[in-house]
């Protein structure tokens, strides 16, 4: 299966183990779709892990997954504000999506607790302002509750999948957001668990082109 009819989508990633903890699961389940996973830094500015080790966490991670629709990627940078947003869209065009045949955009939304979330969302619009990439945002652990989500993928069997692979962020683990009754939660949605669909991840379209 495809994801969204998509044959190829870049992913932007703030931090590592953003991508992981908020969409590996549909990477898992769409293997006709190839993900390309930009990770544009070593962490957050004010987390005293940030250092290359997240780098190998995001490696580890996905040889656990087994899955072979993706490529990892990853930025020059060790913070996201090393960077100005113009330098961020060079940057990311020049060396990503120029000649790349990308369908989509997958990144944070504007709605989110992480300032370094909010920014990475800025870039899309400005990517796909000449290229008919369709926009697509996934939740985050950091997503507000006002942010509207308006496409839900059940994960099914590949929820397993995606908690073994997030047990390789080591430097995360004993965080709050990674208990397993958080990423439970993080993972619910009550309409969702009355039609039957079990754990989900959230993701809204905001442009779409076919």
């Amino acid at each position: 299966m495809k994801f969204l009819n998509h044959d190829k989508v870049l992913v932007l990633a703030p931090h590592p183990d953003d991508a992981e903890y908020s969409m590996a699961g549909i990477v898992l389940k769409f293997n006709e779709t190839h993900f390309d996973i930009l990770c544009l830094s070593k962490g957050g500015g004010c987390d005293p892990t940030t250092n290359e080790r997240r780098h190998q966490e995001v490696r580890t991670a996905w040889s656990r997954s087994r899955a072979k629709n993706y490529t990892l990627l990853f930025g020059e940078n060790d913070y996201v504000n090393d960077r100005k947003i113009d330098e961020w869209v060079q940057y990311i065009e020049c060396n990503f999506i120029q000649n790349k045949s990308y369908n989509c955009i997958m990144t944070t939304s504007e709605y989110d607790s992480h300032h370094e979330h909010v920014f990475v969302s800025t870039l899309a619009a400005p990517l796909s302002r000449i290229t008919p990439l369709s926009i697509v945002q996934y939740r985050s652990p950091s997503t507000l509750e006002s942010w509207t989500p308006n496409c839900f993928v059940s994960l099914g069997d590949y929820y397993g999948a995606k908690m073994e692979m997030l047990q390789a962020f080591q430097s995360q683990i004993n965080k709050p957001y990674f208990t397993k009754l958080v990423l439970d939660g993080f993972h619910t949605n009550f309409q969702c668990m009355k039609k039957g669909l079990g754990f989900i991840e959230s993701y809204k379209i905001i442009t779409t082109y076919e």
